[in-house]
This record gives C-alpha cells, sequence and structure tokens, in this order.
C-alpha cells in the first residue's frame, strides 16, 4: 500500500481507496473490469475499442480513423495499380504503415495493461 496525493485537492490517502476521503474525487472508474479491457485490447485491438471502455474517447476516435482509413485506402491502391508491379509495393506502404502503426500501439498498450493489471487505476484513470 503506497499513499498518493488527490489530484483535486492535494490531501493524501491509500492509492487502495476508491476516493479521496477528504474531497470524493474518484480517481478512476472501479466498476471497470481489467479483465474486459483485456478481452477487448487483444481482439478489437486496432480498432480502438479498448480505449472507449478505458474512457479514452480521444485516443479510441484516433485509433479507429487510423484503422479505418488504412482499410478504405488498401482497394483503393491495389485496384489503381492493378497493371504496374513495379510500383505496387511502394504505394501500399501508405496504409500498410497506418496498420503497422496502430497495431504498434495497441501492442505497447497490452504490455502496459499487462505490467499494470494489479493496478487499473493507471488503466482507467480519470483524463483532465
Amino acid at each position: 500500500m503506497a499513499m498518493i496525493y488527490c489530484r483535486e485537492c492535494g490531501a493524501r490517502h491509500s492509492d487502495r481507496a476508491k476516493s479521496c476521503p477528504k474531497c470524493g474525487y474518484v480517481e478512476f472508474d472501479a466498476s471497470k473490469s481489467m479483465a474486459i479491457y483485456l478481452v477487448l485490447l487483444w481482439f478489437f485491438g486496432i480498432f480502438g475499442i479498448y480505449k472507449f471502455y478505458a474512457g479514452k474517447t480521444n485516443q479510441g476516435i484516433a485509433m479507429l480513423l487510423m484503422t479505418v482509413l488504412a482499410f478504405a485506402l488498401l482497394p483503393i491502391f491495389v485496384i489503381a495499380l492493378a497493371g504496374n508491379e513495379d510500383v505496387f509495393v511502394f504505394l501500399l506502404m501508405p496504409p500498410m504503415m497506418l496498420l503497422i502503426g496502430v497495431s504498434i500501439w495497441a501492442f505497447i498498450d497490452l504490455i502496459i495493461a499487462l505490467c499494470n493489471i494489479k493496478h487499473p487505476e493507471k488503466i482507467f484513470a480519470a483524463n483532465k
């Protein structure tokens, strides 16, 4: 058990407390499950669904847009380059780089989640 400072009032309290005993500020939503977070991360990682579950909506939107854009651009490039194999691989790089980037992002979040599995307050922290 460690002592932490409240982000709202600055009072010291236990890191296991659900809220600050002085002001009542809730650090994270204790009803969220790490198991559900990890399942969403494992199966829908590149879509950012787990970010929405954790309350990090802006990051979830960014991941979702990157993935949708990559899947939308991929067939366009394949159709446009059907007869020209020389530049095929080079011009497929933008959608592939988006998919690789969002995959790395999800993989790093998986490592972070597994390292903090006993500290959900670090995953579900309130964004201010």
